[in-house]
């Protein structure tokens, strides 16, 4: 069964780029990388691997996994974020680096919420 993941960028040249991707497979895996066939390409982060990381859906969950990167992969913020030693499980609203690049994991009806917020907020302004 399909998933769909919402990444947002936090950094970097895509600071607040909002992804959509729709993931099949069993199970439903994305990977993180600066070359295809990574489906998250991220070209212009010196820190980050070829192959640097994978987020998988486990049925309960999305899990965040390194992938024997140079620089590692960590979950949380500057001085509290700690480095995966293995397969992870990830919250949305939470934060992870690969590279030098920061993400946020989000459900694509948090998105769908939060942009509804948005427009609803902008147009009480205008009235």
């Amino acid at each position: 069964m399909a998933q769909t993941l919402t990444l947002t960028f936090m950094s970097g040249s895509r600071d607040g780029e909002v992804v959509h991707l729709e993931i099949a497979g069993s199970p439903p895996a994305v990977s993180i990388g600066r070359v295809a066939p990574c489906e998250l390409l991220i070209t212009d982060d010196p820190d980050l691997s070829r192959r640097h990381a994978r987020l998988f859906w486990n049925g309960l969950s999305w899990m965040l996994e390194d992938l024997d990167s140079s620089n590692g992969t960590f979950i949380g913020e500057f001085q509290a974020a700690r480095r995966l030693s293995g397969p992870t499980a990830i919250k949305d609203a939470q934060i992870f680096r690969v590279g030098l690049t920061r993400l946020r994991l989000g459900s694509a009806k948090d998105e769908r919420v939060a942009t509804a917020a948005a427009a609803a907020v902008e147009k009480a302004k205008q009235s």
